[in-house]
């Protein structure tokens, strides 16, 4: 399995010598002969095939090419370093010039090349006394370009079997227990569908009040849950969440729920003493609410309950099984025979059966690969485990090389944590595992990449986008399963991949190659720039406090440094030796200030710097020209030099900058401006014909600065988002061509939008938020939105009436009221629609959430046709 490990670094050392070659003057021979070393060994390592008797020796070879390739790597690097001053001339004939200072320093690099090339011919030329050989007959896998897109917005149904008699049973104890407050536990072996079977019992109406979901996951922090616990049931300004302490937390969340009769499920519990560390929020609670645990340990159950029976989960019988393989693959009649065998072998696990599916759909639908898939799998079974281990390898192996790299990258992330795809995408092509091309953008590439992930059913979808399903793959966050997590990061250890340390691990510093993820609070006592001096990749979670001062000294080398959430207080100025740095991300880190020095991370594409109040960024930043995502908050550059390949400009606040820069940031597709007025109108008009890529566009205003609207939208033929947030003197006269999602924040309209907005054929997604609709009554139109398929009303304060008439919404999935204290019902109309899925309820009064009880309220009538809603009152 792990070829593809040494075959990815192969191949980036040596892209990596085609980059750096032009600088390595005086020692150009030994450049292009080592280049062209790496260049056959990627060749050969992407057809290397071994047989089952000379694993060990292939792992040993394999592992040897390993620490050849790192050597390589490390002697470019340090080279680099050295000559960074001469790099970033820009005349060649001063670099030349420059490069004859150092001539004895050429003389080593070349000597030590060639020692690295002379150990990667010794062991390239061992391979035939190791039997390793090329496979003349490839498993073909079809081009990413060539599969035909798969919708990944499955209804409930399409992808749950199995577990209807379990969730009858499950919801049976759920409302048979009485007043005192219950907690029901749903045990089972990983892969087996816990948390497949407790959201078809979230989405099972049973009247509760208060609804809400949690996953919790390996090393929770009890504060962190509890304030999850408080976002996921009471309205609460994030902010001030922040500042609570752990028994302001306990008090807000039990005084609200004594008032409520919930149902809350914390999926994914690991620890036995985890109820027992939190449940004073839930004390003297005794209105019928119920809390639903999910875990693989029994004793975890009894420790919340040591009264009741937990539900074990069984496996899947033959009929379910087959059921859930034909969800995946759609089995054709002439193999049924020979996916039953392989079905048979999954044992009832649905994970295996998923990810098996997921792997066959990715080949011709033939007898003939179906048969080499079966031939290929090692089936040797534990009944006492029921492991799925074989049938996941296998789904690893048959990936395409240029998936691996990404998909063994998740196992930095923490198991029970929702991973950002737009995140996920700039770090894998900060790393290098994501290279665009002519026709292509990295960023498109990147996409790709997740959407096959998804396809191959080796992530989940947490999140969706809720616009534009046939335009992008529409994953705003994903998860990944414990089990393959698990697999992922077993791969990647073994060839120093990444590491992952976290609470479990005895020892630190670990011997980290490269990637480091850190899961655990390790406070100040992180001397990497000792353990680990050659680390490339460095990434934080429920860290509190970071000294960044002895990793900038000692790990020079760094490409990546993500601390989202950690408190450093200061960045030092000594962060600007990072040359090589491709990823910064400082969101919500409490920085004071940017040094200046920021400006020399010459090969920076990503830049995070949001939540730290209003940072002044140093007019050095402005000027770097790799950078291609910025994010920030409220800060406006005297005039932006650089940038020439940027894309994102996320919460830069308007200035002269406008007039004088916008029109030139051609490659732009994000563009988020803060404290706009009118008076930047014309230079707006004048640039936003330019930038022909814009893909989003957000104008925020500051007081009652009106938000600009004359603008030409209709020359932004590849702008699907809009964000107005401000003040508007009425609506744009002319909107996007393909304006998919709109939202509006404090737009202060007095006439009705909707019958405008209504107009927009291809509009998915409507967001009016606070203060965007003065008036008391609003009415969707006949046959008005189309293709709406999420409404979100939230803050409007005045409104008291809401209609839709017949014809109106007929695409509606996802509605969200909240917060809206005057509205006093559901429109009748809603009868009709009959696409509706899911209705939210947050923050409204009690008489408007009684009317939409389950067949007690006088709205359930107006809602109840649609059997599969999902109802969350909060």
């Amino acid at each position: 399995m792990a070829d593809a490990v040494v075959s990815f670094l192969v191949l980036k050392v040596g892209n990596q010598l085609i980059e750096e070659s032009t600088f390595l003057y005086g020692v150009s021979d030994q450049v292009h002969m080592l280049k062209r070393e790496f260049k056959l060994l990627q060749q050969f390592l992407s057809k290397a095939n071994r047989s089952h008797n000379n694993e060990e020796d292939m792992n040993e070879w394999l592992k040897q090419l390993r620490d050849a390739a790192y050597r390589g790597e490390d002697i470019i690097d340090e080279y680099i370093l050295k000559n960074e001053r001469r790099i970033r001339k820009r005349s060649h004939i001063k670099r030349w010039i420059l490069s004859l200072h150092d001539l004895p320093g050429h003389r080593r690099v070349g000597k030590s090349i060639m020692a690295v090339q002379e150990d990667l011919r010794m062991i390239f030329s061992s391979k035939d006394r190791l039997g390793i050989q090329i496979t003349s007959d490839p498993i073909p896998i079809m081009s990413l370009q060539k599969r035909k897109r798969r919708d990944i917005y499955p209804d409930i149904d399409d992808v749950i079997v199995g577990f209807d008699d379990d969730a009858r049973r499950v919801v049976r104890q759920l409302t048979s227990l009485g007043d005192e407050l219950r907690v029901v536990t749903i045990v089972g072996m990983g892969g087996l569908g816990k948390t497949t079977l407790a959201k078809k019992v979230y989405n099972v109406q049973m009247g509760f009040e208060c609804v809400a979901w949690v996953s919790v996951g390996q090393n929770c922090q009890e504060v962190k849950l509890l304030q999850e616990l408080i976002k996921k049931t009471i309205c609460c300004d994030p902010e001030e969440l922040k500042k609570m302490e752990r028994e302001d937390l306990e008090e807000n969340l039990n005084g609200y729920l004594k008032n409520k009769r919930f149902f809350i499920v914390m999926d994914d519990i690991w620890e036995d003493g985890l109820w027992d560390s939190i449940k004073l929020a839930f004390r003297d609670i005794k209105n019928g609410s119920r809390i639903l645990f999910t875990s693989r340990s029994y004793s975890v159950a009894k420790a919340a309950d040591p009264n009741g029976d937990p539900y074990e989960l069984p496996f899947l019988n033959e009929d379910e099984c087959w059921d859930l393989f034909n969800k995946k693959v759609n089995c054709p009649t002439d193999l049924v025979d020979m996916g039953r065998q392989l079905v048979e072998k999954c044992k009832g696990l649905p994970l295996a059966i998923v990810v098996l599916g997921g792997l066959l759909s990715k080949k011709a639908c033939n007898a003939l690969e179906w048969r080499r898939v079966l031939d290929t799998l090692d089936w040797r079974f534990d009944p006492s485990t029921k492991d799925c281990s074989e049938v996941l390898a296998l789904s690893y192996r048959d990936m395409p090389e240029y998936l691996k790299p990404c998909f063994l990258y998740l196992g930095l992330f923490p198991g029970e944590g929702e991973i950002r795809s737009s995140k996920l995408r700039m770090l894998w092509i900060a790393e290098g595992f994501v290279v665009g091309n002519t026709r292509k953008q990295a960023e498109d590439i990147a996409e790709e990449y997740l959407e096959e992930l998804y396809e191959r059913s080796l992530i989940q979808v947490a999140s969706k986008k809720s616009y534009g399903r046939s335009r992008t793959c529409g994953i705003k966050s994903c998860l990944i399963h414990d089990l393959l997590r698990d697999l992922a990061i077993a791969v990647a250890n073994e060839f120093e991949f990444l590491h992952v340390y976290g609470n479990q691990d005895t020892e630190f510093p670990p011997k980290a190659r490269r990637r480091l993820s850190i899961h655990c609070d390790v406070s100040n006592k992180v001397p990497l720039n000792e353990s680990s001096p050659s680390l490339r990749s460095l990434l934080c979670f429920n860290q509190m406090q970071l000294n960044l001062i002895p990793l900038v000294e000692g790990l020079r080398f760094l490409r990546v440094i993500d601390l989202q959430d950690v408190d450093i207080g200061v960045l030092p100025p000594e962060v600007g030796r990072l040359i090589y740095l491709r990823f910064l991300g400082l969101n919500n880190t409490n920085m004071e200030s940017l040094p200046s020095s920021v400006g020399n991370l010459f090969n920076l594409q990503t830049f995070d710097i949001r939540s730290n109040g209003k940072l002044s960024v140093p007019a050095s930043v402005w000027k770097l020209k790799e950078l291609r995502h910025f994010y920030l908050d409220w800060c406006s550059p005297p005039q932006i030099q650089g940038f020439q390949n940027i894309q994102t400009l996320n919460g830069i606040a308007a200035g002269g900058w406008i007039e004088k820069s916008l029109i030139k940031l051609t490659t732009l597709s994000r563009l988020a401006i803060t404290k706009i007025s009118s008076n930047h109108e014309k230079a707006l008009a004048t640039a936003l014909p330019q930038l022909g890529r814009l893909r989003y566009l957000a104008l925020i205003t500051e007081g009652q600065s009106p938000v600009p609207t004359n603008l030409p939208f209709s020359d932004l033929k590849d702008l699907y988002l809009l964000t107005l947030f401000g003040r508007l003197e009425r609506l744009p006269n002319i909107f996007p061509p393909i304006l998919m999602k709109l939202s509006l924040r404090s737009s202060q309209l007095v006439d009705d939008p909707l019958p405008i907005l209504g107009q927009l054929q291809s509009l998915e997604s409507l967001k009016l938020l606070k203060d965007s609709f003065t008036g008391t009554r609003m009415v969707c139109p006949s046959s008005c939105f189309p293709k709406l398929r999420f409404l979100t009303f939230d803050e409007l304060d005045n409104l008291q009436e809401w209609e839709v008439e017949d014809g109106a919404m007929t695409n509606l999935r996802h509605l969200v009221v909240s917060k809206c204290k005057n509205l006093t019902m559901l429109p009748e109309g809603l009868r009709h629609a009959d696409s509706l899925q899911e209705l939210e309820l947050a923050g409204m009064p009690v008489k408007f959430k009684n009317r939409v009880q389950k067949e007690r309220g006088e709205d359930w009538r107006k809602i109840h046709r649609t059997t599969s809603i999902t109802l969350n009152i909060r």
